[in-house]
């Protein structure tokens, strides 16, 4: 007969359960304390008939919108995110070291903690992305300690990010007419995605629009509860530099390639983010600005391209 009611269940609770007894008492089995609880001023509880829950293509829509509005709503108390890309008059030299980075804006794309006890020898992660322009190409750095995180099977040529690890740019538009809380993808808004394939580096461009694409030459992303598509989905690979050295990564691409004239003040929609895989299997997904990526079981929802959640990539003559 002790009170409980400056206890919480408290975090991490598993499997609670509530259950009524002949004598009509009502019981609440907790899932942390493994502790038996009497709950004092119920009159009684009753099973819920079973009954049918019909899930459509609406509810669906509905519950992805609303992982994506609470993200959004989130942002603004933390404040809008600007990256700075510098243009360079040198050009970086891609060779995996970053030795020529010690003046450029990093992102941080995972600074999340992990727990350590006593005898852990975990280690946070501290996982950072920047980017630069010179030459004429676009020059993206990543810090992330683990010389294995892009690899990947590419078992789904289309698609590695289901297949495992990658480095992953998302570059907004540059038409200043586009509005910069669009839900959607307009044209010039892309996606580049890196990966290492049995020791090789490839590089895919997705763009959601690319205006006069035919209907039968888009290319499709399906799950079992929706469709999305792409006007075209590249492989850019014979266009892209790459270079790794113990958990860094370079790599340069042609601005051309993704359509962008980049100019001092010129700022676009983007983002900078990686995936992280085990045995041929896209485990997770972080980025610097859109934090709306818990989920990795649903291809169109990894596909998408979500500008409104983006920050800003802010170009600057150096």
């Amino acid at each position: 007969n002790m009170s409980l009611d400056s206890i919480t269940l408290g975090e991490e609770n598993f499997w609670p359960s509530i259950t009524a007894t002949q004598d009509g008492k009502v019981y609440l089995v907790d899932g942390a304390r493994s502790a038996i609880v009497r709950l004092d001023g119920m009159d009684n509880i009753s099973r819920l008939p079973d009954m049918t829950i019909n899930v459509n293509q609406s509810s669906l829509n509905r519950s992805l919108a609303a992982i994506a509005a609470t993200q959004a709503a989130n942002q603004p108390a933390t404040g809008p995110k600007t990256l700075q890309v510098n243009i360079l008059s040198q050009k970086p030299v891609v060779d995996g070291k970053l030795n020529d980075w010690s003046s450029v804006s990093w992102a941080d794309i995972d600074k999340r903690g992990v727990k350590g006890y006593f005898n852990s020898s975990a280690q946070p992660y501290d996982v950072t992305g920047a980017l630069a322009v010179a030459g004429g190409r676009l020059y993206a750095a990543f810090r992330t300690g683990n010389p294995h995180l892009a690899d990947n099977t590419g078992e789904q040529p289309q698609a590695p990010f289901k297949t495992g690890g990658a480095l992953d740019i998302m570059i907004g538009s540059a038409n200043t007419k586009a509005d910069p809380d669009r839900r959607t993808a307009v044209a010039g808004d892309c996606r580049l995605l890196i990966s290492v394939i049995n020791g090789k580096p490839q590089a895919l461009l997705y763009r959601a629009v690319v205006p006069g694409t035919r209907t039968e030459d888009k290319v499709p992303f399906s799950s079992p509860s929706r469709t999305i598509t792409f006007d075209r989905v590249d492989n850019i690979t014979g266009q892209l530099q790459f270079a790794t050295s113990e958990g860094n990564y370079e790599l340069s691409i042609p601005v051309s390639a993704l359509g962008i004239q980049p100019n001092d003040g010129l700022k676009i929609k983007g983002d900078i983010g990686i995936l992280r895989g085990d045995k041929g299997e896209t485990t997770s997904r972080v980025y610097w600005s859109n934090k709306a990526t818990g989920i990795t079981a649903d291809v169109p929802s990894e596909a998408l391209l979500s500008p409104n959640l983006w920050g800003t990539f802010q170009f600057k003559k150096k």
